[in-house]
């Protein structure tokens, strides 16, 4: 999966970046052997639900939106 934009908050799920802003595409090691139905932008995170009907999430997690105790700046299980 290729992934660029603001980064500011992990939401794009590349790890520890120093850059706020990805301007090129940059490819997310996360998802090596993984097949991503479909993907869902908020503001400050992102959804990704896998094939499998498995679920992750990234980004700011200020009102639990992510599904799980803390922000990530990789993707984690929606629980």
């Amino acid at each position: 999966m290729l992934c660029w934009g603001n980064a500011s908050f992990g939401q794009l799920g590349l790890g520890g970046i120093d850059e706020e802003i990805v301007l090129e595409p940059r490819k997310s090691d996360f998802f090596i052997n993984k097949k991503v139905r479909d993907v869902g932008c908020g503001l400050r995170h992102t959804v990704f639900v896998l094939h499998d009907g498995t679920v992750y999430t990234c980004g700011c997690n200020d009102l639990g939106q992510l599904g799980h105790e803390k922000s990530r700046k990789k993707p984690g299980p929606y629980i």
